[in-house]
């Protein structure tokens, strides 16, 4: 039997490079939208300004002008901090950038560090916000859990509601 080394274990990818293609591809129109043909990421995220996020239903913000600051202070006065699941404070930042819990995200179902072929492949991203991207993080039964929670919420209320006869 081969021993095989460590250093073959290694990550294919690095999260680095991954995050630059990612930046570098915002404003270019990669992503094959089957009613929109190619547009960018930023394009798809502004087609979603002000519609519910399909997880939480809270409305998704979309201006940087409006709801981000570079102020960490601002972004608590604002209202940006948070409690994820777990009960530990959150403010969404990105390079000394604060933006407001329902921020649009682009998710991507298979996580770009492990499928980066697929970072721009549109049946592999989700639009959703900021806050439920986050507690989604890595978790591929993310949506199931979500609609499983739905489902059990719509049968309680319809129980309630309507008196078994």
């Amino acid at each position: 039997m081969a021993i095989v080394s460590k250093a073959k274990f290694e990550t294919l990818y690095k999260a680095d490079e991954i995050a630059a293609i990612w930046s570098a591809g915002q404003n270019l129109a990669v992503i094959d939208h089957p009613q929109h043909g190619l547009i960018s990421p930023n394009r798809y995220r502004a087609m979603y300004k002000l519609k519910p996020c399909p997880y939480c239903g809270q409305k998704m913000a979309q201006d940087k002008t409006f709801h981000s600051t570079s102020s960490k202070p601002e972004a608590i006065k604002r209202g940006y901090e948070y409690l994820d699941k777990l009960g530990n404070k959150i403010i969404n930042q990105i390079s000394g950038t604060y933006f407001h819990p329902n921020y649009i995200t682009l998710d991507h179902k298979t996580n770009k560090a492990r499928c980066p072929e697929k970072m721009f492949d549109y049946d592999n991203l989700q639009i959703m916000c900021w806050r439920c991207n986050h507690n989604k993080g890595d978790d591929n039964t993310f949506e199931l859990q979500h609609t499983c929670d739905r489902t059990d919420a719509l049968a309680n209320e319809a129980l309630e509601r309507y008196q078994l006869l």
